[in-house]
């Protein structure tokens, strides 16, 4: 069970590291006169 647990949780963490990022996240990213109106 621990196990299982275990490796559930390296899989969602290593989808929401190596995913793609989408091209609004990007721009979102690359656009640093947007720092005060982030939203999160």
């Amino acid at each position: 069970m621990k196990t299982l647990i275990l490796l559930s949780l390296v899989i969602v963490v290593g989808w929401v590291l190596f995913r793609p990022f989408t091209k609004k996240e990007i721009d979102r990213y690359n656009n640093k006169n947007n720092w005060p109106n982030m939203d999160l």
